[in-house]
């Protein structure tokens, strides 16, 4: 079975402060992402401590450095003058990785730091940045177009829609089904064991769900091709394909 990892990114430092005033403090820690892919030579990590007290105010950035991604793991350190910290007030890190000007990766979620409980040393998990209008599998809908080669025909046809956690839900374009996928970078796993109905189908529906169903247990990866949603077996050859609902 798949196991979902992640790749994190070891580097070094290439920039310093953004103030002079004197250094009073450091914050240790990692920054990852959990697909499996290697981010170019030229790639940096840029990780910010903020400032995010006032809800009614943007962020105040307190201390930045840029790294050069070398390898694997990653960890930063990031100093920070100490009379900027007030006790009471929040402050956060975040991070992201560019290529040039193009964002790739970015922290999605804040990860407190020094006051109210939270210390000096905080590990981010960045996600990924799909260019807009990119197709993405989760919080998507897809419509079955072909099958095992061959185009779909039919009224009804498979449908299928995945949430952030690889949990999943879709109809053989007769009964409902929903199970637990594991998905690893743009490896896919279908379990056994999935829940579906079981309402007699009319042909041909019948037979296209049954080889759906089929289908989906000999599937490994996915791959885009625009709007279309591929699922692959372990030869790389396309099972399933599925367009973008609008």
């Amino acid at each position: 079975m798949l196991k979902t990892g992640y790749t994190a990114l070891t580097v070094a430092a290439t920039s310093a402060m953004l103030s002079s005033a004197a250094i009073g403090g450091t914050i240790e820690g990692t920054a990852a992402y959990r697909e499996r892919i290697a981010v170019p030579p030229d790639a940096t990590l840029y990780v910010q401590l903020q400032d995010v007290s006032r809800a009614d105010a943007p962020s105040v950035t307190l201390s930045a450095k840029r790294y050069a991604l070398t390898g694997v793991p990653a960890q930063f350190e990031l100093s920070y003058d100490d009379a900027l910290i007030q006790e009471g007030m929040r402050y956060v890190v975040r991070g992201s990785i560019f290529q040039g000007d193009k964002l790739l990766f970015t922290t999605d979620t804040a990860y407190p730091v020094l006051t109210n409980g939270a210390g000096n040393t905080t590990d981010l998990m960045l996600v990924k940045v799909q260019p807009p209008g990119a197709a993405v599998l989760e919080n998507t809908n897809w419509t079955a177009t072909g099958l095992n080669g061959a185009a779909l025909e039919t009224e009804r046809r498979p449908a299928l829609s995945f949430a952030n956690d690889g949990a999943f839900s879709g109809s053989g374009g007769c009964n409902r089904f929903s199970g637990q996928a594991e998905i690893a970078g743009n490896n896919i796993e279908f379990p056994d064991n999935m829940a579906a109905t079981l309402m007699a189908c009319p042909p041909p529906l019948d037979e296209v769900e049954r080889q759906f169903f089929k289908a989906l247990q000999g599937v490994t990866a996915y791959a885009f091709k625009g709007d279309t949603l591929v699922l692959l077996d372990n030869a790389g050859q396309s099972v399933v394909q599925f367009a973008r609902e609008q």
